[in-house]
């Protein structure tokens, strides 16, 4: 029988292939989401003179800038949350940085103009900590789930390394940033290591979606 066309024509042979493209979608919703973030903030601040540099993602809460700030961390925290890891642990994990997250989003740091430390920015401080926190931990326990699928012994190796880097850098980052600004009191040092704490992020599910691809673990998500 010839395949239906229009609007009833599919975008996989089978409904497997369709669960596991709309999974590994997902994943790079959360990848994207945290290359994306920086990098537009940065743009914005480039292209608008009235828009000045903000010493920390969070800041930006309190800029025009707002609404890119807390849609792409809603987002990337419904992504986590709706992401099933490949274990409880890993879920349950991932469940919690995600509602980290739309907490860090929802939930307003401290304003630099008023001073003083406030509850709400207290939760919003441990919602960031805990989604870093939280993040890394997923990673490092976690990250190399799968990779007994995968026949060569060197590149599982390879791959185990890369991913507990990658966990330690996602907490080492933002901590040293938080050291360095005490010490220095630079406005530009704690937002590049929450930066670059959200690239090493990213980079693991990025590498993560790769592995997967090979390894063709995926097709067990069905």
């Amino acid at each position: 029988m010839q395949k239906s066309q229009g609007a009833h024509a599919t975008f996989c042979e089978a409904p497997a292939a369709y669960i596991v493209q709309t999974y590994f979608v997902l994943r790079m919703v959360i990848a994207g989401g945290a290359i994306v973030l920086p990098a537009a903030l940065l743009v914005w601040v480039a292209l608008d003179p009235e828009l000045a540099m903000m010493s920390s993602l969070s800041a930006f809460y309190y800029s025009p800038a707002r609404s890119l700030f807390v849609g792409i961390l809603v987002a990337i925290g419904v992504a986590l949350v709706a992401y099933r890891g490949y274990t409880r642990g890993e879920n349950a994990l991932l469940n919690a940085a995600g509602g980290a997250s739309i907490v860090v989003a929802m939930v307003p740091t401290g304003n630099s103009s008023v001073g003083g430390v406030n509850p709400v920015s207290l939760v919003h401080t441990v919602a960031a900590v805990g989604f870093f926190v939280l993040a890394a931990l997923s990673i490092f326990f976690y990250g190399q789930e799968t990779l007994e699928s995968l026949p060569d012994t060197a590149l599982r190796r390879r791959y185990r390394v890369a991913y507990r880097a990658l966990a330690v850098l996602v907490v080492a980052f933002p901590a040293v940033a938080v050291l360095v600004t005490w010490v220095v009191d630079s406005s530009a040092v704690l937002f590049a290591g929450e930066a670059a704490a959200l690239y090493a992020f990213a980079a693991f599910w990025m590498v993560k979606t790769y592995e997967l691809s090979r390894s063709q673990v995926q097709m067990r998500v069905v």
